[in-house]
């Protein structure tokens, strides 16, 4: 699928929050639109695999900091891992791979948030990490993805890699919670509850209410959470004092 965005001159792409909803909206119509017409969890592996053509590998990374996931933009990347017995090994990826760390296996709704983070990379990133970009050429073709870089709140985002990173979560989140029947199953729940919005005061039902949504679309509830904040849903509180 071709974007028709603007880019920087080293091929990162200058796009919107509203961008993201469009371009998943995008990808999913041409890949999964039954995701569309009502709201469930996204079969993001078989978006990876299928739509995307992506290879995806449970790795124990062996990075010095902690990397959950990882995208192959070129052939032969040389990726430090660690074998069964912890012991530093190297393996040898190819363009399409992602590597996600095997810590997550027993962590489902953040592993599937990672691998979408990784696919947003794909889609978006290519063209910033490829050989033929040769500001960047000396980091490698691949892009290593910290913990607390996925799912950060980024509020203003600097450099060509925060807002990459700031990019994959966006787009990420639009693609595990799809716009449309995100906010129909969020006006559903919140209005059986008699608001039209919620809050950023966390009580009982605020909680119910992250819970009934990240359980829909097995997302973890700070994501559910974030989506809400980014589509309105929750406002601030207002103060008197």
């Amino acid at each position: 699928m071709k974007l028709h965005y603007p880019r920087k001159s080293n091929g990162i792409y200058i796009l919107k929050r509203d961008d993201m909803d469009d371009i998943a909206t995008m990808l999913l119509t041409a890949y999964m639109p039954n995701v569309l017409e009502r709201p469930q969890p996204v079969d993001i592996v078989a978006l990876a695999e299928d739509g995307l053509f992506l290879t995806i590998k449970d790795k124990t990374l062996g990075f010095t900091d902690a990397v959950l996931g990882l995208t192959a933009f070129g052939d032969n990347q040389e990726i430090p891992c660690l074998d069964d017995l912890y012991r530093p090994m190297t393996e040898v990826v190819h363009e399409g791979t992602i590597l996600i760390h095997s810590t997550l296996q027993g962590d489902r709704p953040r592993r599937r948030f990672t691998l979408a983070h990784e696919c947003s990379h794909w889609v978006l990133h290519r063209a910033f990490y490829s050989e033929g970009n040769q500001e960047y050429a000396f980091r490698g073709q691949y892009i290593a993805c910290r913990a607390n870089n996925i799912g950060r709140k980024y509020h203003a985002p600097k450099t060509d890699e925060e807002w990459g990173e700031w990019q994959a979560d966006v787009l990420a989140s639009a693609l595990l919670m799809p716009v449309r029947p995100f906010c129909h199953i969020a006006d559903k729940i919140i209005r059986k509850c008699g608001r039209r919005h919620l809050t950023d005061r966390v009580d009982y039902e605020y909680i119910e209410i992250i819970e009934e949504i990240s359980d829909m679309f097995q997302v973890s509830k700070t994501a559910a959470e974030i989506r809400l904040k980014q589509l309105g849903y929750i406002q601030r509180e207002r103060s008197y004092a």
